[in-house]
């Protein structure tokens, strides 16, 4: 059985069973649990060595921050989901999560995907700005005005085929 790798918003609000698998989470996570609850069992998990605290390399980082920045999620993104998505890479598991852009950019990086409470993302898209007037098409990093016709950007979702 193949390691999973959990951010913290499945740390908090999910019925983990750390009796059946071993996850994965790097030190950022392990660090946004404040919840005295969640730390008692994040704590129980760690000396059971059912939870390993582990930080990925810098290789995988750039890897996911490159592929986030194509999907258009990079803005949406916080450090420490990146650090989730890179151990993901490193390690070849699963990850956990109910961000969908966690959930997007990981199905775009080839890696399985589970959702902790929410249903997961139906589809894989790519983010871009699109312009409320003439339609034109910006990459998801721009932001403000249509540089055509002075008319507001909005991120719009462009599905994948």
């Amino acid at each position: 059985m193949g390691f999973k790798v959990i951010d913290a918003s499945v740390l908090l609000h999910s019925r983990l069973d750390f009796g059946k698998q071993e996850y994965l989470a790097p030190n950022s996570v392990i660090l946004e649990v404040h919840d005295e609850q969640a730390k008692t069992l994040v704590d129980a998990a760690l000396r059971a060595k059912r939870l390993r605290v582990v930080d990925p390399g810098r290789r995988a980082l750039q890897k996911v921050a490159v592929m986030a920045a194509a999907t258009g999620d990079l803005g949406s993104l916080s450090a420490n989901d990146l650090d989730v998505l890179a151990l993901a890479v490193e390690k070849k598991a699963v990850v956990v999560s109910d961000d969908y852009a966690i959930q997007n950019t990981a199905k775009r990086l080839g890696l399985l995907v589970e959702a902790g409470v929410q249903d997961g993302i139906k589809d894989v898209v790519t983010w871009v700005s699109m312009c409320e007037g003439c339609g034109r098409s910006y990459a998801a990093s721009k932001k403000g005005v249509c540089a055509v016709c002075g008319s507001r950007l909005q991120k719009k979702p462009f599905k994948q085929a």
